[in-house]
């Protein structure tokens, strides 16, 4: 009789042939498991755009600009150096703002402003008009009155609107309000303006 000399797997390359195939095993379980998990709680990716998300360009569009258009104010009208400084604070902050969301609006398709709107336009060109504290004072006062009533045209667009990457802008947008919005609050106090 002949035998032939067979070589049986040894112990530990049986558990590790078991190990990888659980492994393998496991990995397909869980790819399984992932495409067919949905979750009624999460919030669809939507990326059409839609007429809420169309005017919401237009309108932060216009209130970005002024924004930059009234810092480069501050720095050609003002007096005291923490109101020349939040000036610049508003050109940088708002330029780099302005810019993200243009690239936005371009890969969406949607129209941007590149002016400011009317009502805009009528305080700066009063605000043009004065110079040193008295420009401080109305500037600083107008501000806080700016800052403050458009917050919710962001908030309106983090609530309402469609296009996933227009609200992330919008809530982005809305932290830089809210800290300029502080930062106008302390030039306010350091130039002695408690009275209006």
């Amino acid at each position: 009789m002949r035998t032939v000399n067979q070589t049986l797997p040894t112990s530990s390359m049986r558990t590790a042939l078991v190990k990888r195939s659980g492994a393998v095993l496991l990995s397909a379980f869980c790819l399984v498991g992932m495409a067919s998990c949905d979750n009624e709680d999460d919030e669809p990716i939507v990326d059409s755009v839609s007429e809420q998300d169309r005017n919401f360009a237009i309108s932060s569009s216009q209130f970005i600009n002024a924004q930059v258009s009234m810092g480069q104010l501050a720095l050609a009208n003002g007096e005291d150096d923490s109101v020349m400084e939040y000036g610049t604070l508003l050109v940088n902050e708002n330029t780099e703002s302005q810019t993200e969301f243009n690239e936005i609006a371009d890969s969406k398709d949607i129209e941007v402003s590149t002016d400011m709107s009317a009502e805009m336009q009528a305080k700066y060109d009063e605000l043009a008009a004065l110079q040193g504290e008295d420009f401080d004072k109305a500037f600083i006062q107008f501000q806080l009155d700016a800052l403050e009533s458009s917050k919710s045209m962001f908030e309106n667009q983090i609530d309402n609107g469609e296009n996933f990457t227009v609200k992330g802008y919008a809530e982005k947008t809305l932290s830089m309000i809210k800290a300029h919005r502080t930062e106008a609050t302390l030039v306010k106090t350091e130039i002695g303006l408690e009275d209006i």
